[in-house]
Parts: structure tokens; C-alpha cells; sequence
């Protein structure tokens, strides 16, 4: 398989080891974006890869820019930013999709309950009051997308936003003349009725799921419970529709995720710490369809071609981890998908997903892991990543007895005894001590970038030895 970078002493990095995913751990100026990040970067960029830039810190995207001229490829450089010249309307394009499964509610419910829930900051999957809120949340967005899909309209948040804002509050109001007239919801259902009336049965058993909801249940919810929906649905929908989101998410598309399936390298240049949630939505809107997009790719049945490999680029993970990521990692693989995510260490995971087993288990689809000076739990996790071995450990023991009962107690009738024991102990093949003592560059450290990769369970053999990680030192430039 196609070669990335050499790793050195025979080793190399292949497009195999960045199709199973790559996480980059490092204490805050460790290196580990000026180095291992770099390396990876140049090596994918150099390959042809295609893929999705998030940005959290506001020199990302010339970051990024600087690697792809270095690598010839900053002709396929896309830069979103609150100028609006790139946009994607991604629920007219999931709506429209032509291939299979395109155009279905549930699809496009998906990609808004993904996205309200990581941006509310709530991504556990437990149970709870929590847990009611979301499915309240999903339920009403289902019945606000199949509606509009009923009636033979566009998709469009501020339609969306319209219809729940103009819906029945009581039983009494469905039967006002006034309502009917001047509400948005009740125009969409009459116009959904209008279309579905000689549709198949099946179409039309949909519609009348979606009237029952809004003219029955919906106004018989109490106002507290209601308003607390509404302001759910609002807090992801007025973003969307007020600037600088509007003029790149609510009118045409003239970019695309998949365009990366073409080379295409989609810079979301709206980071986080400058622009804050409305950076966050923007971020994970790409990201999510991204992620939706790559699961969609069919591998070439002849094989004599391949998908382009493409990647999920994601310095500052915390900042964009979902529940998802684990259920995309452990297939994104056979559709020629590559993640990159860097972090500080894995309790940042951790505070974000809210649950060992579940950082467990995006971690454990993320086959190389590069561990670059650092400090803390995570070290210990390394340490336990890179297992045990038997080491012969030498102890030595002396005594001298004395006996009191002598009157002169000279040495050369005192009790002496002394012993050599050898045995074997269990041992890390990396004590944690040592990640944090690894170079981090600068000048003090000569430019070097230390750094310790687990290649998914591969041997590196280092002259002596074989060695389930491989020691790697970095040049900074």
C-alpha cells in the first residue's frame, strides 16, 4: 500500500495507518501542531488527499493554507468564511440528494438533533430529564420536516422556524377562522392535504401522522413544556438564519463535502475562539455532512480504482467531538475516510463526552496514537496503552549482627551476611515519567519535537529489540 512518510529506521507510515484514524496527544506547547501535525499534514496533502479543515484557533486556516502551497496544492484550497463566498445549504442538498435514502425526514431530523445536541453541550446518551428533551426535540423536528416535504416545498430553516412559531397553542385556536388564515402552519398543512390526496397510501398515512401531531397534539402540550421546545428549536435556528451563518447555510450551494471526494480542501475558517457558538454550528454542520457524505461512498466493484482517500482534520478535538464520531470511526475506514484529531490529553475528551466508555471507544477506532510531551492521567493511560513486559531486577541486601553479650565486639567476631537476589518483574515498556520529560521544542531543546507513536499494535524493531511503539524525533522548521 502507498507510502505517506517515512518514519525512519525502516519504517514507514502508509495510507492503511491514516485510513485507521489518527490522535495526537501533547501538553500545550509540546509540539504537537508544529510537528507531528505538520508531518501528517505535508504527508496527506503530498498523497492527494482530499478533506475538511475545523478550525478552533483563529491562525488554522493560514496554518493550513502555508502546508498546502508547501505541498503544491493550495489551488484546491477552499476557504469558508463569514464573507459568504462559499456556501452550502445543507437541507436543500440533503432534501435533493438523488441517490438512495436522499430526501427522507428522518435524514435531515439526523443532521439537526446532531447538531443542536453537541452545540447544548448535552452529548451523553444516558437517560433523565435530558434525555425526554431530546426526544421532544426530535420528535417535533420530525413532523416540521416532513411537512414541508409533504407539501412539495423547499427546506428551509426559516420555514421551519415559521411553521412552529405560528402553530396552534390550544384545541380551541385549530377551529379559528382568523388562525387558519394568518398562521404559516396551517397554510403548510393545506397545502400538504392539497398534495397528499391522491399520493400513495403510504404518503399519505405520513400526512396524516404530521396532522394529528400539529392539530391535536401540539396544542394539547402545556405552555411550559411547549415554550421550552420552542426555545430548544429557536437556539439552533436563529443562528442559522441571522448573519454571517444566514448568507452561507440558508440560500444556494456552490460547495459541497463531497467536493473533497474530487480533492477539494474545505477550510471552515470561523474558529471557535473567535466566533463561539456561531463558530461551533459552522464547524459541526461541515463536519457532521462531511462525516454523513463519507459513510455514503461505495468502493469501485472492479478494483482496479480506489476511493480518494479523505480526512477529518481537527486540531482542538474537544472543541468538535459528538457522540457520533465513535459510530463514524469504526466504518469510515472502507470508505476511504481519515481522521486526524489532536488534543491536549484524554480527560478533554472526557469533559466533553462525559463518559469513560465512550471516550474509550472512539479512542479504540483511533489505531495511531502519537504521545508528545505531556503530563497528568493521560500519561498513565499511555503507559497502560503500551503494555508490560518481564524485566530481571537486581536486588542486593548486606547486615552485620552484633551480640551484646561479648564484652569487646570487634569486627572480626561480628556477624556479617550479604546476598544477590534476581528476579523478574512486570514492568511498563514506557514509564509515565518519561512523556513528561519528552522535548517540546523551541530553542532550550534545539528545535526537537519528542514524540512516542503506537501504530495499532505494530513492532518497531530499534536495534536491539522489538518494541510495540517507536521512539520519533522532530525537527521544527
Amino acid at each position: 500500500m502507498t507510502i505517506i512518510r517515512d518514519l525512519g529506521g525502516g519504517d514507514v507510515f502508509r495510507i492503511g495507518d491514516a485510513l485507521t484514524g489518527n490522535i495526537v496527544f501533547g501538553a500545550t506547547g509540546s509540539g504537537k501542531t508544529s510537528a507531528v501535525a505538520r508531518f501528517l499534514a505535508l504527508g496527506y496533502l503530498a498523497a492527494g488527499f482530499g478533506g475538511i479543515v475545523l478550525c478552533s484557533k483563529p491562525d488554522e486556516s493560514a496554518q493550513f493554507a502555508k502546508w498546502a502551497a508547501e505541498a503544491g496544492r493550495e489551488d484546491d484550497l477552499v476557504i469558508i468564511d463569514a464573507a459568504g463566498t462559499w456556501r452550502f445549504n445543507f437541507m436543500e442538498c440533503e432534501a435533493s440528494r438523488p441517490d438512495e435514502g436522499g430526501g427522507l425526514a428522518i435524514n435531515l431530523v439526523h443532521i439537526l438533533d446532531e447538531i443542536g445536541i453537541a452545540i447544548s453541550g448535552n452529548i451523553e446518551t444516558g437517560g433523565g430529564s435530558s434525555k425526554f428533551w431530546e426526544q421532544s426535540v426530535h420528535t417535533t423536528n420530525t413532523h416540521l420536516v416532513n411537512l414541508v416535504l409533504l407539501a412539495g416545498l423547499q427546506v428551509s430553516l426559516p420555514l421551519l422556524r415559521s411553521i412552529v412559531n405560528t402553530a396552534a397553542h390550544t384545541p380551541e385556536q385549530v377551529h379559528d377562522p382568523e388562525w387558519r388564515k394568518d398562521s404559516t402552519c396551517a397554510q403548510i398543512i393545506a397545502e400538504a392535504d392539497m398534495a397528499t390526496q391522491k399520493a400513495d397510501p403510504q404518503v399519505r398515512a405520513d400526512y396524516e401522522e404530521c396532522f394529528d401531531f400539529w392539530m391535536r397534539d401540539w396544542p394539547q402540550i402545556s405552555d411550559k413544556t411547549r415554550s421550552i421546545i420552542e426555545l430548544m428549536l429557536t437556539s439552533l435556528i436563529e443562528p442559522l438564519v441571522t448573519r454571517p451563518l444566514r448568507k452561507i447555510f440558508s440560500s444556494d450551494t456552490n460547495i459541497k463535502p463531497e467536493d473533497s471526494f474530487d480533492g477539494k480542501i474545505i477550510v471552515v475558517n470561523l474558529p471557535i475562539a473567535q466566533y463561539r457558538i456561531v463558530g461551533r454550528i459552522a464547524n459541526l454542520i461541515f463536519k457532521f455532512c462531511f462525516e454523513m457524505a463519507v459513510l455514503r461512498r461505495v468502493p469501485p466493484a472492479d478494483r482496479k480504482s480506489f476511493l480518494r482517500p479523505v480526512f477529518l482534520w481537527q486540531d482542538e478535538c474537544q472543541e468538535f467531538v459528538t457522540r457520533f464520531d465513535s459510530e463514524y470511526q469504526a466504518v469510515a475506514r472502507s470508505a476511504g475516510g481519515c481522521t486526524v484529531m489532536l488534543s491536549q490529553n484524554r480527560e478533554s475528551l472526557k469533559r466533553v463526552l462525559k463518559s469513560d466508555e465512550v471516550v474509550d471507544s472512539l479512542l479504540g477506532n483511533l489505531q495511531a496514537k502519537w504521545f508528545c510531551q505531556n503530563c497528568g492521567d493521560t500519561n498513565q493511560w499511555a503507559a497502560r496503552l503500551l503494555g508490560e513486559r518481564w524485566v530481571p531486577v537486581t536486588t542486593t541486601n548486606a547486615s552485620q549482627s552484633e551480640n551484646n553479650n561479648i564484652p569487646m565486639m570487634t569486627p572480626q567476631n561480628a556477624g556479617h551476611n550479604a546476598g544477590v537476589s534476581i528476579a523478574e518483574q512486570r514492568r511498563f515498556f514506557v514509564e509515565p515519567a518519561t512523556f513528561a520529560t519528552l522535548k517540546h521544542g523551541g530553542p532550550r531543546y534545539g528545535n526537537q519535537v519528542e514524540c512516542i507513536l503506537y501504530l495499532g499494535g505494530h513492532q518497531f524493531f530499534d536495534g536491539r529489540e522489538w518494541l510495540p511503539y517507536k521512539f520519533m524525533t522532530f525537527n521544527q522548521s
